[in-house]
């Protein structure tokens, strides 16, 4: 993710565009591979983040595009491994050190507790004094790059990527079009969306599904932590094999000006995580996990389709369960807004067969009200769903 003083973007009226890195503009190639090759070197002697970011500055310079510079190690920076270990604990060092020339601090006598010092360890006085230290952040040492083969094209388009994941910390709200998606794709998606605890709601359209996604400035807590979740979903966006378009309103500077951010599936860019199909949260996974144990008839599945809640809206459940030919299915849901959580009710009370279930978070409320006790068919939990109170509601409105 890049830091604030590193976003480049252009504004227009009331738009805001990415300054995007085109991937094969000469002045971009040749000054990735130099950072990649720069943090290589970095690795092999062991530099400390303070000589490395040195290096960063002055490769940078005076040169026009020295934000880019600084975001483009930014992204290398972040797959990096720093050692934070030291053979000599740094705080047991400093205070032998400190106690022997506190009486007089004078040049020689730390000469010589230094000597002293080196001697009891077997080392010289430059080791002694490496490790003095080596505790700060900035004397930290790297180990490794996480930079992949093919380096340079997975900066840039990294780079990109990570441009729109750093104005979405400041979304308000966020919309994508979907064109006929597959059904497997469809379901990827609204499991990362779960995963990630994100309060969403899906309408049917002409020629596919529109997600509507609550931003992080919605929120009157948990801003952060949702920020972040909406930022690291962005790239499961990305798998996405049908075309696609996002928009999303981003406020912008202290005022916090409205401003539209237009993202869509023409710009080519590529996902950074792995297409291994879909994240379960810890919630599902525990549920799961339980339900073979359980003395219920009730068989579990997750290949659960789309809800259709009258033409309003679209749920894409958590799990399906089946038993003697009847059907009920069960949504999770994570961090929630009243309004949002009462909007979803309305659609489940208008929904005819009425089978599906909410599990609602007691915890995660984006919101300073206490939770209400809606009434319908909603059950609730702080960690793990109580096995008990979904059984009594799949045998109320299964179908």
């Amino acid at each position: 993710m890049l830091t604030a003083g590193l976003i480049r973007v252009r504004t227009h009226k009331k738009t805001i565009t990415p300054s995007y890195l085109k991937p094969d503009a000469p002045k971009i190639l040749d000054v990735s591979r130099e950072l990649i090759d720069l943090y290589g070197m970095a690795v092999d002697e062991s530099w400390t983040r303070e000589a490395l970011e040195s290096a960063v500055k002055e490769l940078s310079g005076d040169r026009t595009d020295h934000k880019a510079i600084k975001g483009l190690a930014r992204i290398i920076e972040d797959t990096c491994e720093f050692s934070t270990e030291s053979e000599i604990p740094p705080m047991e060092l400093r205070s032998k050190l400190f106690s022997m020339v506190a009486k007089n601090p004078t040049r020689k006598s730390a000469y010589a507790a230094y000597s002293e010092v080196a001697s009891n360890y077997g080392v010289d006085v430059d080791k002694i004094k490496e490790a003095l230290y080596s505790d700060r952040k900035q004397e930290h040492r790297i180990v490794s790059t996480g930079v992949p083969a093919g380096g340079v094209d997975w900066l840039i388009n990294r780079y990109n990527v990570a441009l729109i994941q750093s104005l979405l910390l400041r979304c308000e709200e966020l919309t994508v079009d979907l064109d006929e998606p597959s059904a497997e794709r469809l379901r990827q998606l609204f499991r990362h969306t779960r995963f990630r605890g994100l309060m969403y709601r899906i309408e049917p359209r002409e020629g596919g599904f529109t997600l509507h996604l609550d931003g992080p400035t919605s929120l009157l807590k948990l801003s952060t932590r949702y920020g972040m979740a909406l930022a690291n979903w962005f790239p499961a966006l990305l798998l996405q094999s049908n075309p696609w378009e996002m928009r999303a309103t981003i406020r912008w500077t202290k005022r916090r000006l409205r401003k539209e951010l237009r993202v869509s599936s023409t710009l080519g860019l590529s996902s950074h995580v792995k297409d291994t199909g879909a994240y379960q949260s810890r919630t599902s996974e525990w549920l799961e996990e339980r339900w073979g144990s359980l003395d219920t008839d009730w068989k579990i599945s997750r290949e659960a389709s789309p809800i259709n809640l009258n033409g309003e809206s679209v749920v894409v459940p958590d799990f399906s369960f089946h038993r003697d030919g009847r059907t009920a299915h069960l949504e999770i849901v994570g961090i929630w807004r009243r309004a949002w959580l009462k909007g979803r009710i309305k659609q489940l009370k208008s929904y005819s067969p009425g089978n599906l279930v909410l599990a609602v978070s007691t915890k995660l409320a984006g919101s300073k009200e206490s939770l209400a006790r809606f009434p319908g068919q909603v059950i609730y939990f702080k960690e793990v769903i109580p096995t008990k109170d979904l059984i009594e509601a799949l045998d109320k409105c299964a179908n």
